[in-house]
């Protein structure tokens, strides 16, 4: 499946089925009820803080989701799967620590080349000389395990497995055999849409209260299951 059809197909996904659609946004909604009740009842109130702590708990609700739109995909199914909020839950906290430990392998790659190398602790004007190159393999680790992860969050909807999902070896294989250009492409374009959501999102803000609700409910809806669906496909490759 060439990318022009992957993006297709996820691009008209979340259009499939409106009802579960805005389900979907709704509980996105919720994910990020922090923002909603920041622009109900200003920063820093205490409805922001539960705000904040409901909200985490259905960003981990949506991240556990997006993996059985993954499911989805791999299957070759159009329908938008309905909630399971407890197996939700837990999947989206393997999905954290799948992503914790993406996140950490490169920061510690980094800071043992920078022991090893004597950058550490060196004085100022060794570490400034260095900086640019560091930086340079810093930025490229971290890209590269950024596209890991993406594969590791579909080797984890395929088995359910953290342990499947963590095996570098054969995540590597996987980007070898999909095409890393090609994933590095669909990051690129997810990345451009997520830009153009938060843009949209932000005038839609300009409408006081409802503005925020209803631009989090149809955009961070969309954006959510069309991001997992993409992935499931790209993953079929």
């Amino acid at each position: 499946m060439s990318l022009g059809d992957v993006l297709s197909k996820s691009l008209s996904y979340p259009l499939s089925d409106l009802k579960n659609f805005l389900i979907v946004g709704i509980f996105t909604m919720l994910a990020s009820l922090a923002t909603v009740c920041d622009a109900i009842f200003g920063p820093n109130s205490g409805i922001s803080f539960v705000g904040a702590i409901i909200g985490v708990i259905f960003a981990l609700i949506i991240a556990g989701y997006s993996i059985t739109v993954i499911k989805k995909a791999m299957n070759r199914s159009n329908e938008i799967p309905s909630f399971d909020f407890v197996n939700n839950f837990v999947d989206g906290i393997k999905v954290l620590v799948i992503a914790i430990v993406y996140l950490f392998i490169p920061l510690i790659i980094t800071f043992a080349l920078l022991i090893m190398f004597g950058l550490v602790g060196a004085g100022f004007n060794n570490i400034a000389a260095s900086l640019g190159i560091w930086s340079f393999l810093a930025i490229i680790l971290f890209i590269l395990f950024g596209i890991f992860e993406v594969i590791a969050e579909a080797r984890f909807a395929e088995s359910g497995s953290i342990g499947y999902a963590l095996s570098i070896g054969q995540v590597f294989e996987d980007v070898k055999r999909i095409g890393i250009i090609k994933i590095i492409l669909f990051l690129i374009i997810s990345i451009i849409l997520m830009f153009i959501v938060s843009f949209i999102i932000g005038l839609l803000a300009i409408i006081p209260v409802i503005g925020v609700i209803i631009a989090n409910i149809i955009l961070g809806g969309y954006f959510t299951l069309f991001y997992g669906y993409a992935i499931g496909l790209l993953y079929l490759e």
